[in-house]
């Protein structure tokens, strides 16, 4: 099956994931359906390497139907990092 149309961009911004520590982050008023992929983007700064992972991403429907979106990032590095989180997702 082909994708016919993606969007893409900024979802959202991170600052100052320790390592080991994860932020969490959601969004309500999903559609039923709709294929997302998110990518976590440390900041490259001069002579740190920094790593972030995308650990989890979960979804669930409230009693009266609303969707929400549930996107874990998690530092796996040895610093502190600021990042922003991409999506793509079929339209």
């Amino acid at each position: 099956m082909a994708i016919a149309k993606l969007d893409t961009g900024l979802w959202a911004t991170g600052i100052g994931l320790a390592p080991g520590q994860e932020h969490s982050w959601t969004q309500a008023d999903q559609n039923y359906g709709q294929v997302r992929w998110f990518v976590a983007h440390p900041l490259a700064l001069p002579g740190t390497e920094r790593r972030l992972e995308v650990t989890r991403v979960g979804e669930w429907v409230s009693a009266s139907g609303v969707r929400t979106i549930n996107v874990v990032v998690r530092n796996v590095g040895s610093t502190t990092a600021n990042y922003g989180i991409f999506v793509a997702q079929n339209v």
